[in-house]
């Protein structure tokens, strides 16, 4: 298998980015889209130059010709729709987050193996040259011993419907939530000894939401801060008894910059020109669907579990805080 055939579960904005994307990736032939309506499907088909359109998810599956189907359904629909795929013999690269909980990810995951068939967390960020910059950073003596880690990620999105919608997979923390505590593990783990949370509560869901973990034998203070209802700086900052780095935009790596204690930068580090970020992910789901893998290296099933796990128990601990609040 030189290039992975691959088709797409449904037409909004995401898969139009995915699927641009995919055109300009080596290992991967896009062919098919997917949707409930033909008429959208063959419309996206047309737009994004495929060869094929489906009216629905099982007339994709029931063509031999596709190897892999990339996953851009809403949240509440990932888990059933990667296990249809991997039922039929499809590998699946699934958007973020990879499931609604844990068991569902466990399900999916347990699935795979079981027919031996790649399974994958397309959370982007992963996969891009900067995060192994960033997870280097805790061992450099430029910083020192790490004290504290910061992390926010706002879009100013609240009126889109699946924001407030709780059976979507809404709010906040589900929606944005991710990506600050994917940077976060890049620094501190997922080894935390205490969490706590707040959040302002609409609509049954977090429309702002902080949460601080506390890494007691580490001796670090972890911060995140989503919003699905303003903008913010999208900053990652790494406090260290030497110094601190701040990273642009934890949703797409603009740069590092490592200041000293006196404020001062020493050093600066950039991305390699990219064709869109998502093509770091794409390569590698392909390099796993071709090599015969059931997870790819950077985001192994075990770390795709992890995160599930700790996604869940904040989600927990908001949906408490909220229902006390009300």
């Amino acid at each position: 298998m030189e290039k992975v055939k691959t088709g797409i579960f449904g037409v909004g904005s995401m898969s139009g980015k995915i699927m641009e994307t995919m055109h300009r990736v080596e290992n991967i032939e896009p062919v098919a889209i997917a949707s409930r309506s033909m008429e959208r499907a063959r419309k996206f088909a047309e737009k994004y130059k495929l060869t094929k359109a489906y009216g629905s998810y099982m007339d994709l599956l029931n063509d031999p010709g596709i190897d892999m189907v990339y996953i851009a359904t809403p949240n509440s629909e990932h888990a059933a729709h990667m296990k249809m795929c991997l039922r039929m013999g499809k590998a699946v690269f699934c958007e973020k987050p990879f499931t609604m909980d844990l068991q569902e990810a466990e399900e999916v995951l347990g699935l795979a193996e079981s027919k031996n068939l790649f399974a994958g967390e397309a959370i982007w960020t992963r996969y891009m040259p900067l995060y192994k910059e960033i997870q280097a950073l805790k061992n450099q003596e430029m910083l020192g011993r790490i004290t504290a880690v910061t992390a926010n990620l706002a879009y100013p999105v609240w009126e889109r419907e699946r924001i407030h919608s709780t059976e979507l997979g809404g709010g906040a923390h589900m929606d944005v939530g991710i990506y600050p505590l994917t940077f976060i593990d890049a620094v501190a783990g997922m080894d935390y000894s205490a969490c706590h949370v707040t959040a302002h509560n609409v609509q049954g869901v977090d429309q702002t939401s902080s949460i601080v973990l506390y890494y007691k034998e580490k001796g670090i203070i972890a911060t995140i801060l989503n919003s699905v209802a303003s903008p913010s700086d999208r900053q990652g900052i790494i406090y260290g008894t030497e110094g601190y780095a701040i990273v642009e935009n934890i949703n797409n790596f603009e740069s590092i910059r490592i200041y000293n204690k006196e404020h001062e930068c020493i050093k600066e580090i950039m991305p390699p020109e990219q064709t869109s970020g998502y093509e770091y992910e794409l390569e590698a789901a392909a390099r796993a669907v071709i090599a015969g893998k059931t997870e790819c290296d950077e985001v192994p099933h075990k770390k795709i579990w992890e995160m599930m796990k700790v996604m869940e128990e904040i989600y927990s601990r908001l949906k408490n805080y909220m229902e006390g609040d009300m």
